[in-house]
């Protein structure tokens, strides 16, 4: 599977992954073990649901890092910690750009249940975080792990589903309002039940 990622496309994802994990980690080196696994499903499971579903549509579909969102992630971050004494977390750090090159119509369909794709896939990590978490005894330091996956899960999908572009959640509206609703709703609930 990694022979089919570019060497760019990789070092995007890791630029945006280690971003991710200082802002959810608050900037604190104590956090980033139990923030690790929670960002690295949350991002990187959502991105590459992205990307296989729209192959499995047909397009080419690669991840490529927005330097610009990067940066305001950062700044924020930062001054949020600095002024509230909590990272605020900005989560549009890039995204899977997708094309099809011998297709010169929009498919309206195809790319919403591309962009809808991410937060399932983070809504079913999420449940199955929360599932282990409220049911198997482990070691406390596998119960916050767990915690934090379930929960930074279910934000990462709740976020993405805003109906602001370049969101999915705007693609998601704009091809089925239900879906969209639906799904925002569940990330929400699901996120006040951890």
């Amino acid at each position: 599977m990694l022979s089919d990622f570019r060497k760019q496309e990789l070092e995007d994802l890791a630029v945006s992954y280690v971003v991710l994990l200082l802002l959810f980690s608050n900037f604190e080196l104590r956090n980033m073990p139990y923030v690790a696994l929670a960002v690295f499903t949350a991002f990187v499971f959502h991105e590459l649901a992205h990307r296989q579903v729209a192959k499995k549509y047909g397009y080419i579909a690669f991840y490529k890092r927005w330097d610009t969102g990067i940066l305001i992630a950062l700044l924020l971050g930062i001054l949020g910690k600095m002024i509230f004494g909590h990272a605020i977390v900005f989560a549009a750090l890039g995204a899977v750009y997708i094309y099809a090159p011998y297709q010169y119509w929009s498919d309206r369909e195809a790319e919403g249940w591309i962009s809808l794709s991410g937060p399932l896939a983070n809504i079913m990590v999420g449940v199955v975080a929360l599932i282990l978490l409220k049911t198997v005894p482990l070691p406390i330091h596998a119960m916050v792990s767990l915690y934090y996956t379930s929960i930074v899960n279910f934000w990462i999908a709740f976020f993405n589903l805003l109906p602001f572009p370049p969101l999915d959640g705007y693609k998601v509206i704009k091809w089925n309002a239900g879906y969209w609703a639906v799904t925002i709703g569940v990330s929400y609930v699901l996120r006040s039940l951890v």
